[in-house]
């Protein structure tokens, strides 16, 4: 049996992103389930589905990097682009406030730099090797 080269930080560190990204779809989900009566530009649904897909997507990719899965690498160099696609359609097409107006220039800056910082995880070649890719 061959020894399995140890887990880079950068593979622990997007798989507990990914545990992060559940969390917060949990909160999000169990927030959306007792929202107050307010003028809301979406569904309550919306905010139920998208919180449940999160937490199900985290969990799995997140666990799968931690354990060193071959599936998780390229689900969760999909799971970057899927969520970075709908972050920015659900910013562009739903949220209509004056902060999201303000902010999308940050909002711009933040999401390149964690593209980035997943690309650069992804290119090293301790991941690849990790990963047994070659």
């Amino acid at each position: 049996m061959t020894s399995r080269p140890p887990r880079p930080t950068a593979v622990t560190s997007l798989g507990c992103g990914g545990l992060i990204l559940a969390a917060l779809s949990l909160a999000r989900l169990i927030l959306s389930l007792s929202l107050p009566l307010l003028p809301l530009t979406v569904p309550p649904a919306y905010l139920t589905a998208t919180g449940a897909i999160g937490v199900v997507l985290g969990l799995a990719v997140g666990i799968g990097l931690l354990a060193g899965r071959r599936w998780a690498y390229p689900s969760a160099a999909a799971l970057t682009a899927v969520l970075t696609v709908w972050y920015w359609a659900d910013r562009w097409l739903l949220v209509r406030t004056d902060y999201a107006q303000r902010t999308w220039p940050g909002a711009v800056v933040v999401t390149l730099i964690l593209l980035a910082l997943v690309a650069y995880a992804w290119s090293r070649p301790s991941t690849r090797r990790y990963f047994g890719r070659s």
